[in-house]
């Protein structure tokens, strides 16, 4: 999986906004890892640097780490890409339907009310 890594690492390194780019500890070490590919280190021999990149990502709260699986991508309708803090959700409860909050209402025709401004907890 480490090229999977590399490769994640490389777009993250292209979003100025991402927590790679602004995030002095974790910008330490990806530099650092970046260096030594420039360097000739395959992506074998740099195992444990990402897999320790990984970890400090994911330690500091940003779910995607290095890994495709978990789809680091923006959510539509979270503008600069920042974390989104609230959410629409089911007003019943009963569901895990959510949505973006935007302009425009959005209702649950379950419940036949709209959905709920929830917000997101840490």
């Amino acid at each position: 999986m480490t090229a999977d890594q590399l490769a994640v690492l490389c777009e993250r390194l292209a979003d100025a906004a991402d927590a790679v780019r602004t995030s002095p500890e974790i910008r330490a070490r990806a530099e650092s890892i970046a260096d030594r590919v420039r360097g000739g280190a395959t992506p074998a021999e740099l195992a444990d640097d990402l897999d320790a990149l990984d970890e400090l990502l994911l330690r500091a709260g940003h779910a995607a780490g290095l890994s495709p699986v978990r789809g680091y991508e923006r959510l539509p309708g979270a503008g600069d890409g920042r974390p989104v803090l609230e959410v629409l959700a089911c007003p019943g409860g009963t569901c895990s339907r959510v949505e973006a909050p935007g302009a425009a209402p959005v209702g649950c025709l379950v419940h036949r009310r709209p959905m709920a401004v929830t917000r997101l907890r840490s």
